[in-house]
């Protein structure tokens, strides 16, 4: 399907699956590091070739700075997730489903050069 504006998806898709990337180079306001971050997962999702809705929104409540990537269809969610190395998350209230994982340098230049990012092994996101 398509990428759809954020509050237009999340009118239409109540109960719908996030991934949440935290972007540790992002920590400044306005830091172009995290509209690179998103337009860099916006292209990687296109090439997953979603088969439902999706939309993505830079997001800064708490901690880290934030891209929210919310899909219709679980499936969708999942292969971005696993592709990222995600795991099951709880920060966010309402949301299907719930996966985090952070976007790193090394993660970012991977992503960007069509290559998966490295395993990590250590603590879950919080």
């Amino acid at each position: 399907m398509s990428r759809v504006p954020w509050q237009v998806f999340k009118d239409r898709h109540k109960r719908a699956h996030l991934v949440a990337a935290s972007v540790p180079a992002a920590q400044l306001v306005g830091s172009p590091d995290l509209k690179a971050a998103q337009a860099a997962l916006d292209r990687f999702v296109r090439k997953l070739t979603p088969a439902g809705d999706y939309a993505t929104a830079i997001v800064r409540e708490a901690g880290l700075p934030e891209v929210h990537l919310a899909f219709a269809n679980e499936a969708d969610a999942r292969a971005l997730a696993d592709s990222m190395q995600a795991r099951a998350s709880h920060r966010h209230a309402g949301w299907a489903s719930e996966r985090a994982f952070e976007l790193d340098t090394e993660a970012m230049t991977a992503m960007t050069s069509g290559l998966l990012p490295p395993r990590k092994h250590g603590p879950a996101p919080r």
